[in-house]
């Protein structure tokens, strides 16, 4: 079995490579998932595990303490995943995965917008200045290459500034929003990374064509929009099985009767088969959940561990 490490795993990275590995792996066969998570808010600990029915197997295993980056400089997510042979169940590899789960987050929300943002979007708002917040802007960057303005709010304004600052190094036009409102009803792409409990993202404030990807609510009482953004939205789902009941954004609004399955249109599986209209027009709202699955992280994985063996 291998130890793969951050550094070497860096040397392999391409968001790029790792979205065309996402849009492969949701042209064949749905994957078994499984999710457990426990602990409390200020340490959760979560295990996502997916076999692909051929290949490749394997768990990522993840701590989440929000308060990392203020105590202790460090992120919030840790993470390693293991994979295993899936023909015979000896172990491959073990990855450090912390970063790869940024990455594997960015791809998953620059594939949605892929299929579900309109083509001409010009202006992108991140809402969350945190660990991820750049991922995905340069997720969203890779797929939507006519971006040409960043605008990035956060409920603390000097992290927002910090964030604008850092992108603005790399060749990005960022600045930081102080109005939330008036940043989502000017932005054509709304993607949030906020530990948000309750729903800061309006669906009166979307202009028409806007897209909206939810991304910080991983837990079944986290969510970042309100129930008009859904009801106004068509709504995708990275995947149906992880969405469905994982993740507050969708579960809470089910549960209340706001919205019902047959409002979840379809996820990447569906969008990446040609099974599903995405996009119907430039008026159009549209929201993507980026709930995640083992799934995601065990494509990226796969692609990463082919890329190095190659290397």
């Amino acid at each position: 079995m291998r130890w793969i490490g951050a550094e070497e795993l860096r040397r392999a990275f391409d968001l790029a490579y790792l979205i065309e590995a996402l849009e492969r792996g949701h042209r064949r066969p749905r994957a078994e998932i499984a999710d457990g998570l426990i602990g409390p808010e200020t340490a959760r600990y979560l295990i996502r595990s997916a076999h692909d029915g051929a290949e490749l197997l394997g768990s990522k295993l993840v701590t989440i303490v929000p308060g990392n980056p203020e105590s202790k400089a460090i992120p919030s997510v840790q993470a390693v995943i293991i994979l295993f042979n899936a023909d015979d169940g000896r172990p491959r590899a073990v990855m450090d995965a912390t970063e790869l789960t940024y990455w594997k987050t960015a791809a998953d929300s620059a594939l949605g917008a892929r299929y579900l943002a309109r083509s001409e979007a010009r202006t992108l708002l991140v809402v969350g200045a945190g660990g991820l917040a750049p991922w995905l802007v340069r997720g969203h960057l890779t797929v939507r290459r006519e971006i040409d303005k960043v605008l990035v709010w956060n409920r603390t304004g000097p992290r927002a500034e910090s964030l604008a600052g850092r992108l603005q190094g790399e060749g990005i036009e960022a600045q930081a929003a102080v109005d939330l409102e008036q940043a989502a009803g000017a932005a054509d792409i709304i993607t949030t990374a906020t530990m948000a409990r309750d729903a800061i993202i309006k669906g009166a404030w979307l202009k028409p064509g806007a897209h909206v990807d939810l991304v910080g609510g991983f837990a079944p009482d986290m969510r970042e929009a309100d129930d008009d953004t859904l009801k106004r939205g068509r709504l995708f789902v990275d995947c149906r099985d992880s969405a469905r009941e994982g993740v507050g954004d969708i579960a809470i609004p089910l549960a209340a009767g706001v919205i019902s399955q047959r409002d979840m249109l379809g996820d990447l599986y569906d969008l990446a088969g040609g099974g599903i209209e995405a996009r119907r027009g430039d008026e159009e709202i549209t929201v993507f959940k980026n709930a995640g699955g083992a799934h995601l992280d065990l494509m990226v994985a796969a692609a990463l561990l082919e890329r190095i063996e190659a290397l």
